[in-house]
């Protein structure tokens, strides 16, 4: 039970846990601070451990905790992502802008099979229009040629006519 008196020597924070904003996780420790305990109160204002819990934290600074927890929490499940598909291959790191080896085969996989994949295609447009060569250059009919090519092969044929000429 969340009381005030409790609260005064042992909370340390809470936020909603829901996104209905109906529930509160209130994280509280213990007397000699080596444990940490969590407790779910139901936001009701007119609720004794709602009416305890604002006398350390009003409902402002509770939207701003939520915030803050759901922000740090997707940050985190990112970083986790990202770990993972490194670990798996997927996506590879730039350290010093040198490029793995493991890189180069399946660069060549992905634009020699499924040439004429649309998502693939489109992609690949973009990262070529998003290259400074090609976004500033004013050869207008290769530009066109680009935006219109259908397999990668014709995007990446045009993205080198662009950038040597």
């Amino acid at each position: 039970m969340i009381t005030e008196e409790y609260l005064k020597d042992n909370f340390l924070t809470a936020y909603f846990i829901d996104s209905e904003r109906k529930n509160i996780e209130v994280l509280t420790t213990s007397e000699d601070n080596k444990k940490t305990f969590s407790t779910i109160i139901p936001y009701e204002e007119d609720g004794e451990q709602f009416k305890a819990l604002s006398k350390f934290m009003n409902i402002d600074q509770l939207h701003e905790s939520t915030y803050q927890k759901n922000k740090d929490q997707q940050e985190q499940f990112e970083k986790s992502v990202l770990r993972i598909a490194e670990k798996q291959g997927l996506i590879f790191e730039f350290e010093n802008k040198k490029l793995d080896t493991k890189f180069y085969p399946k660069i060549l996989s992905a634009l020699f099979e499924d040439v004429e994949n649309v998502d693939h295609i489109f992609a690949l447009k973009l990262a070529c229009f998003e290259h400074k060569q090609i976004s500033e250059s004013t050869n207008n009919d290769a530009k066109k040629r680009l935006r219109q090519a259908k397999t990668k092969l014709e995007v990446l044929k045009t993205a080198i006519e662009i950038i040597e000429s």
